[in-house]
């Protein structure tokens, strides 16, 4: 690893660049790890969520990771107990794994075994870039290695060189722009998505698309937007009467919010590619479709990032490669019954309320009494979010094929 003056002058420099444009954090903390020989890191507040004004720009861990462990492990996250517990949340600490907790310990924790083992990690060193004061947040970059790659003094020293500077363009930042960086912070957490998600304006207009939905639509398999930059694409929905994605999306515009109780049932979108017809005008391979759900967006919300004008938020999902988690799985990672998971991926699927009584042969008191304990049990209270939870655990949320 190369830790000399002039590979220290080129982080300051891409640590004071992110002062002044914040959606390069995430570049900042993948170089940083990559000078402590580290394939994941992060940079973060612990104890204030993304969603009440927080941020978080990881390298190296998918959503499904950081979902896992801001829903689930988070309280059992013993290290960062102890870090406040024992004193060491001070500005400018740098602090090792052991410094907090014995690692025969750690290595039995339900921590490391249901988590930090999954991801292949064990060994931490966490720089403090703020304990906490008026209009800052405690901030802490913790840096990870696998069980059997301890960190030593030289690392500590090494990132002791580096927290003043990350202080500097964080405290910046935070203290002249903190809604640009939680901004930043959840966009990119939007792209990390598996999923297609795309943000809309009260036009109907795109305003942004992640990674995954600029995936579909460089296919150009039956959803395209036109110059208007609007969806365009031929639904076949039995239960709806639209024709197009277009009017499926004025209807949802349409209809006042608070009328939209639950997350509006999805438009089923044709996908055109690779689909011949015989002689008598018949398709001779089975229709393929993409999944399109919709909710609005109340005027301030964790949605809508940088992007303030976005009313909408729209998922696309390839429903054949999408493998919804199990009811052993949800219970394992939420405590969900067996009828709360069926009812959790009922909705994942864009099942409104009543769809949901319907398929599962249960009342839509029953479905909505589930509802209030699958909210409290996986922390999120509109379906929107239990529905990005849920496919953000998924074993693949696009097909691109």
């Amino acid at each position: 690893m190369q830790r000399d003056a002039a590979h220290l002058s080129e982080l300051t420099h891409l640590i004071y660049g992110a002062a002044l444009h914040p959606e390069q954090w995430s570049t900042v903390v993948a170089a940083i790890a990559v000078s402590l020989g580290s394939s994941k890191a992060l940079l973060f507040t612990p104890y204030l969520a993304p969603q009440h004004g927080g941020f978080v720009f990881p390298f190296g861990f998918d959503e499904a990771a950081m979902q896992l462990w801001a829903s689930t492990y988070i309280k059992h996250d013993i290290r960062a107990a102890q870090l406040r517990e024992r004193g060491l949340l001070c500005d400018g600490v740098v602090v090792l794994d052991e410094d907090l907790v014995p690692q025969k310990q750690m290595l039995s924790s339900r921590m490391y075994q249901e988590y930090l083992r999954v991801q292949g990690l064990g060994r931490v060193c966490i720089g403090v870039v703020f304990a906490g004061a008026p209009d800052l947040p405690a901030v802490v970059l913790p840096v990870h290695r696998g069980p059997d790659e301890p960190f030593n003094q030289d690392d500590v020293a090494w990132m002791k060189l580096l927290i003043p500077h990350v202080s500097r363009a964080m405290g910046v930042m935070l203290r002249l722009e903190t809604t640009r960086v939680q901004n930043a912070s959840l966009l990119a957490s939007v792209d990390r998505l598996n999923f297609g998600v795309a943000l809309l304006n009260e036009e109907m207009q795109v305003l942004h698309l992640n990674q995954a939905a600029q995936n579909v639509l460089q296919l150009g398999d039956g959803l395209s937007l036109n110059t208007q930059q609007q969806f365009e694409g031929r639904t076949d929905n039995a239960e709806s009467p639209f024709q197009n994605v277009s009017s499926w999306l004025e209807r949802v515009r349409n209809t006042p919010l608070s009328a939209q109780t639950h997350f509006l049932q999805g438009a089923v979108v044709v996908r055109t590619n690779g689909h011949e017809e015989n002689a008598c005008g018949q398709n001779q391979a089975a229709k393929k479709y993409y999944d399109l759900q919709c909710a609005p967006l109340p005027k301030i919300d964790a949605w809508c990032g940088p992007k303030q004008d976005a009313r909408y938020v729209v998922f696309i999902t390839d429903p054949d490669a999408v493998k919804l988690p199990g009811a052993a799985r949800l219970h394992e990672l939420y405590g969900l019954t067996a009828a709360q998971a069926k009812v959790t991926c009922e909705l994942a699927r864009g099942a409104s309320y009543k769809n949901a009584a319907q398929r599962l042969r249960i009342s839509e008191d029953t479905v909505r009494s589930h509802i209030k304990e699958i909210y409290r049990k996986t922390r999120v209270n509109r379906q929107a979010d239990l529905v990005r939870l849920i496919l953000s655990i998924s074993q693949s949320g696009m097909g691109l094929g």
